[in-house]
């Protein structure tokens, strides 16, 4: 149990020696040097070295003159004095690191150029979140995220999905898009953590993604992620009046804007089992 305890002040910034002291103090209040040199083992030089160190961090205070003892500050109030100068410095050094941090750099960029690498880092980055979680995903991908995402939620996490597909995901705000096999543009998927860390890759063979912390990407893939999410919310309200305007599946708007193999994909998906949609001339 000492040893333990020993070792947790440690982390806190004493010395071996120094918590040998303030935890003999503990049990033998009002020692002199003497008898706590007696009572732990240590040398003589060692025991004033460390109570003179444990004065200056408040730990210890001398109650009498001749002969000297040593009294130890209670518990509660050596940590809550520890805790507060911590949390002193923390924010100082915030501060200072604020100062230091050049705020318009290039930021890094990682590239991943396989499908086991990226979902093992979309993982790790759902489990580091601290505050919000939106992603644009596959209902087949849910299966390996589903575990991180709900222990994202029970943590606090707010977990906003863009869905293409079918999927049970009571953990998260659901915009629902239509599934994979209407889907124009490949399998490409998006994550954005905490306004602060962004993966977009696509898992279509050749599998490529990439990860950064660029602040202009991350505004970028947070706007695409948002507008994805409006227009899921959009369409569910409004699709008969967009249809009428835009045709099915918006393919008037969408054609115009696609590369033209997406085009053909397109029109294709939206024709399929029908007749033939006849388009304004300007996007034929």
């Amino acid at each position: 149990m000492a040893g333990t305890t020993i070792e947790e002040m440690k982390h806190l910034g004493f010395t071996g020696s120094e918590a040998q002291v303030y935890l003999f103090l503990l049990q033998h209040p009002l020692s002199t040097g003497y008898e706590i040199s007696k009572g732990t083992g240590l040398a003589r030089a060692n025991i004033y070295q460390a109570l003179e160190t444990l004065t200056a961090k408040h730990g210890v205070n001398a109650v009498s003159a001749d002969p000297v003892r040593y009294a130890p500050i209670p518990p509660a109030r050596l940590l809550k004095t520890i805790q507060e100068e911590t949390a002193e410095r923390c924010r100082l050094l915030e501060k200072q690191f604020a100062a230091l941090e050049r705020p318009d750099g290039v930021g890094h960029f990682w590239e991943l150029t396989e499908r086991n690498r990226i979902e093992a880092r979309l993982s790790e980055m759902i489990t580091r979140a601290q505050h919000r979680i939106a992603a644009s995903l596959w209902a087949d991908d849910l299966v390996h995220f589903t575990e991180a995402l709900n222990a994202a939620r029970n943590r606090g996490c707010t977990v906003i999905l863009n869905l293409f597909g079918e999927a049970k995901a009571d953990y998260a705000t659901i915009y629902q898009h239509e599934g994979p096999e209407k889907v124009v543009g490949g399998h490409v998927i998006a994550l954005a953590v905490d306004f602060e860390e962004v993966l977009v890759a696509s898992l279509d063979q050749p599998v490529t993604g990439v990860v950064t912390q660029n602040r202009t990407l991350v505004r970028v893939v947070e706007k695409f992620i948002r507008n994805e999410a409006y227009l899921a919310a959009l369409y569910e309200h409004f699709a008969p009046e967009l249809e009428a305007a835009f045709g099915p599946h918006l393919v008037q708007l969408r054609r115009s804007l696609l590369p033209e193999s997406d085009a053909e994909r397109l029109v294709a998906i939206t024709t399929m089992g029908s007749e033939p949609i006849s388009l304004p001339s300007d996007l034929q």
